[in-house]
């Protein structure tokens, strides 16, 4: 269809080499929605008839009913093999690409795709908060020890580890609903790169398929994939977050046996039937490792591209459809995963009561005594070196310090102790715990406007098909 400037075919490997085929599957029932929104744009500018609208809207929706493997053929795009398929259909086919070109058709198709995207993955990520509050809630009096370069460090609460957790998501899922609000915004009717001296609605078309406005300059509109790679950055972060505690997944059930995962999520060995390996966690935490590399390879194919379209783009189609898939359903696992741990309390607190995770309270004791801290600091080093605490008041005598120190430290304690913003006295917890409660039913509330705002643009499309369709009826 499109070789019309040359005398012969492409070669078949080079046809092979740059077709999109394999990839478009993401964006074929975007592709018709975009088609059904331009001829109805094409429509109420008078650029055809309705007869023929209406016998191309029938043919993009036979195209869909059969579904992308029945067009996947020898064509080099989705969008070429769909208007090959409506023209076999109608003649009325043949008016379809008037005042388009694939370059903003692509970049619409994009768009929708990483709009929609986001909006799961946000709402994946609600999800996996809410176990994670949960959780928190659950297990609010739970003592563990917390952890600085893997090594014992202080008493903490299962509780408040569990919420930095949340917290590193909330922002991932702000990081998300930002973009979305960049991406949200339509392309089509820019042409190829300058616009088109048809009369088009721009507004019309791009309220039809649920943005909330468009690209207003049609260079930029095509020319630009920011948006591809701030999606596959938002991805990418999030992914970090979930390879973050999917780390930590691996070493709790092993190493420190802070937890007993669910056998849904675990595997065995083909040799050592004992094992119980944490194979989904260990999966999560690779893939983000693809995702870092997806980034790194979208920003290098687009750090050199002049204005406008180029088609190195099309190698950043991919990276952008595997990135969000993985992050969506990542998120999914990881939230399946937080909701059938078992956490064993009794381990946790057997091994927060060992490796002088007291040290620095009583450092802070010996500095509320009047000693300096850095004095205090190397007084209770001395004595973790000598392996006794209770040697603290004999040290400090040694340093000149005559002081009077209770060293009957529980735990329970030091815990209760840190009662500033954000510690880990269990009053300050479970104001977190509200707190976090009222932002993940805020968050919602925002997720929810969102997907119902795109949500009725995409049925007025529906309406307007129905009105074209039921007027020759």
């Amino acid at each position: 269809m499109l070789r019309s400037r040359f005398k012969k075919g492409m070669d078949p490997l080079a046809l092979e080499f740059s077709s999109s085929m394999d990839q478009d599957r993401y964006i074929f029932y975007y592709d018709i929605l975009v088609d059904l929104a331009h001829v109805l744009g094409l429509l109420k500018c008078g650029h055809i008839s309705e007869e023929d609208a209406r016998e191309i809207i029938r043919a993009l929706l036979e195209i869909r009913e059969r579904g992308y493997e029945a067009i996947a053929k020898e064509y080099e795009d989705v969008h070429e093999a769909i208007e090959a398929e409506v023209t076999k259909i109608t003649q009325a086919g043949k008016k379809m690409h008037t005042a388009r070109s694939r370059n903003d058709e692509v970049a619409t198709c994009l768009r929708m795709f990483a709009r929609d995207r986001l909006l799961s993955i946000a709402s994946a990520i609600l999800d996996l908060r809410r176990v994670l509050i949960r959780r928190a809630k659950e297990n609010i009096d739970v003592l563990m020890p917390g952890f600085t370069h893997l090594q014992y460090a202080q008493p903490t609460r299962l509780s408040h580890h569990l919420l930095a957790y949340h917290d590193m998501l909330k922002r991932d899922f702000d990081r998300a609903i930002e973009a979305f609000n960049r991406v949200n915004l339509s392309p089509l009717g820019s042409c190829a790169f300058a616009g088109t001296s048809f009369k088009l609605d721009r507004n019309y078309t791009a309220e039809l398929l649920g943005f909330d406005g468009v690209v207003e300059n049609s260079c930029d509109a095509v020319a630009s994939r920011d948006f591809l790679i701030e999606s596959i950055f938002v991805a990418t972060q999030l992914m970090l977050t979930l390879s973050r505690m999917a780390e930590e997944i691996v070493l709790w059930c092993s190493e420190f046996d802070f937890i007993d995962l669910p056998e849904e999520f675990a595997s065995t060995s083909s040799i050592m039937p004992q094992k119980k390996n944490p194979d989904i966690a260990e999966l999560i935490r690779a893939k983000s490792g693809r995702l870092i590399g997806a980034l790194t390879g979208a920003m290098s194919i687009y750090k050199a591209m002049p204005l406008t379209y180029n088609r190195d783009f099309q190698e950043m189609n991919e990276m952008l459809f595997k990135s969000l898939e993985i992050a969506d359903l990542s998120t999914v696992l990881m939230a399946k995963m937080f909701e059938g741990i078992t956490f064993k309390k009794d381990v946790m607190i057997e091994k927060v009561l060992k490796n002088f995770t007291i040290a620095s309270e009583i450092a802070d004791r010996l500095t509320k005594a009047g000693i300096p801290f850095r004095d205090a600091h190397r007084i209770v080093g001395k004595a973790v070196s000598e392996g006794d605490l209770g040697r603290v008041v004999d040290i400090a005598k040694e340093m000149g310090y005559d002081v009077e120190v209770d060293l009957n430290v529980s735990v329970e304690e030091v815990v209760e102790g840190r009662k500033n913003l954000g510690g880990t006295s269990k009053s300050e917890v479970l104001r977190m715990i509200e707190d976090r409660i009222e932002q993940l039913e805020r968050d919602c509330e925002l997720l929810n406007g969102k997907i119902e705002a795109v949500t009725l643009r995409l049925e007025k499309l529906y309406e307007e098909v129905e009105k074209i369709l039921n007027r020759n009826r």
